[in-house]
């Protein structure tokens, strides 16, 4: 099937007076694209942005319960279920976070301390994103 009649199925589809099959392709194509846009933007906020050391103020250390949540397994969407885990609660360059270090960085963690980070700061919205924590 040639590209010319992938691109214009949807318009065929729209001629032969077939809207719910032109609605279908037209939110796939649109749900595409926005995956595309996605992606192209993340791969543009962190490129080229140079990694700074700064100080990461703990705000709390905090326990997520355990709980069940949808993940995908291949092609497969299945429901799997999560184990309780720790998290901190950061505020890293201004920004409020939360991070998961390895075990054996949470366990030398405590809250209402301030711990070296280095971080890249994106370039259109200010994200934050960790490095290396507490050990540099």
């Amino acid at each position: 099937m040639p590209l010319h009649n992938v691109v214009s199925l949807p318009f065929t589809l729209l001629n032969r007076g077939q809207l719910g099959g032109a609605g279908v392709v037209f939110f796939f194509y649109t749900v595409i694209l926005a995956c595309i846009a996605k992606a192209l933007f993340d791969i543009a906020n962190f490129a080229g942005v140079k990694t700074q050391t700064g100080q990461a103020t703990v705000i709390a250390k905090r326990i997520v319960p355990a709980h069940w949540e949808w993940q995908t397994r291949g092609r497969y969407l299945t429901r799997a279920y999560v184990e309780e885990y720790e998290i901190l609660d950061l505020i890293v360059n201004g920004r409020k976070m939360t991070y998961q270090p390895i075990p054996w960085i949470m366990e030398r963690t405590t809250a209402n301390t301030t711990e070296p980070v280095q971080f890249k700061a994106a370039r259109f919205n200010s994200k934050v994103q960790i490095t290396k924590f507490k050990y540099l």
